[in-house]
């Protein structure tokens, strides 16, 4: 990482370990009290603690960059100029300050002891089991998380995200993607220290012919049941069959992919169902930086945008989104993307851009098909 990326990583981490900890050490009782001043009227205090800390740490580490929230919006300086060089494109860090907050919420409620810290509650083998066997396994990927993400110059270099039950912190970064155990006790560290004492997660080799149509996507509200069968990528009956996990998280999605998932119930791909950009954004740096066991220098991952004739809409947002209203544009003639940061002004909460997307690995054929034959656009960013 040069100077510049390895700073704004170094930031982030201070950020979200000041919040994580802040929430390990709040008791059940604060963490699930509502907060009715803040953020939306559902809004908890594990959703406000988290939010505010990552907010006010990074914008006193740049006041002049642009930070992205589901509860609070934008924060900072939110006027996007529209520069013809992306090279002039704003900083931006997009987080999903506490994902998966509806279960964590009711894992907490059925505790008995509200008096207890989070870390007490949850550094248990029976919260553990218990959340696997309400919300999935394995718990490294289910888990309720935080995230943040950069995209510098249009470009996403990096992703944090740690896993509140495990204590697990997985950065993707230009170094490679890396997950490293947190201890109980406050922490401070910085890029160096994950790489010097973090564990490379590496992603599958090769998906399994019998595993190429297994996937899981959010099917957990109205529409999104809709927008992925109108994506043609097969029948209701098929979505049925192949569909290993309706209610999944958002940024820790992309570590299905990974060895993280048995080999025996392998994904083959992951989906975007036309949700939020703080859902799936902290894929894109695993997509640029993911790599085989065996690497040869080829990319373990592909991505795909997704859109539709009739798209649908959540909020008056279009959730399958066509190229020319797309936040990934081409900037050379080979087509590599980036994002368009400055068609975030055009929003009034840029959160709540939407975007239908496939992350699959590279080498499942069966997906590589679907999509060709329906034009979806492959995402490759642009490197410098």
């Amino acid at each position: 990482m040069e100077g510049i990326e390895k700073s704004h990583a170094n930031a982030v981490l201070a950020a979200i370990l000041k919040s994580t900890y802040a929430f390990w050490q709040s008791t059940v009782e604060e963490a699930l009290r509502p907060i009715l001043k803040y953020g939306k009227s559902d809004t908890l205090g594990m959703d406000a603690m988290a939010e505010i800390t990552i907010i006010e740490t990074l914008q006193e580490y740049d006041h002049l960059s642009a930070i992205i929230t589901e509860e609070a919006g934008g924060r900072g300086k939110m006027n996007f100029p529209h520069p013809i060089d992306h090279h002039s494109f704003r900083t931006v860090f997009i987080s999903d300050p506490t994902d998966r907050s509806s279960q964590l919420k009711a894992a907490l409620e059925s505790t008995t002891d509200k008096t207890q810290s989070i870390l007490e509650t949850m550094d248990t083998s029976e919260f553990k089991e218990m959340w696997e066997k309400k919300y999935g396994a394995p718990l490294s990927i289910t888990g309720g998380s935080s995230a943040i993400t950069c995209v510098r110059r249009g470009i996403p270099i990096f992703s944090v995200v740690v896993n509140y039950i495990t204590r697990q912190l997985f950065l993707a970064c230009s170094a490679g993607c890396y997950m490293y155990q947190l201890p109980a006790e406050p922490v401070k560290l910085d890029v160096e220290s994950i790489l010097a004492g973090g564990e490379n997660i590496f992603f599958h080799n090769s998906c399994q012919t019998s595993h190429m149509r297994h996937f899981t996507t959010f099917m957990g509200k109205s529409g999104y049941k809709e927008n992925f069968i109108d994506s043609h990528f097969m029948s209701e009956e098929d979505m049925v069959n192949n569909l290993k996990y309706d209610l999944p998280g958002g940024p820790s999605r992309a570590l299905y992919l990974s060895k993280l998932q048995p080999l025996k119930d392998q994904i083959g791909f992951v989906f975007a169902n036309g949700e939020k950009i703080t859902e799936w954004i902290h894929w894109l740096p695993f997509l640029r930086f993911a790599r085989k066991k065996d690497d040869q220098g080829e990319a373990a991952l592909r991505l795909f945008e997704v859109y539709q004739d009739q798209p649908y809409t959540k909020e008056g947002i279009l959730m399958s989104t066509p190229p020319a209203y797309s936040i990934f544009q081409p900037v050379n003639g080979d087509g590599r993307m980036v994002i368009s940061v400055d068609k975030f002004d055009s929003f009034a909460n840029p959160s709540k851009i939407r975007a239908t997307l496939i992350l699959t690995l590279a080498d499942n054929n069966w997906a590589t098909r679907a999509v060709n034959q329906y034009g979806y656009r492959p995402i490759e960013f642009y490197s410098e």
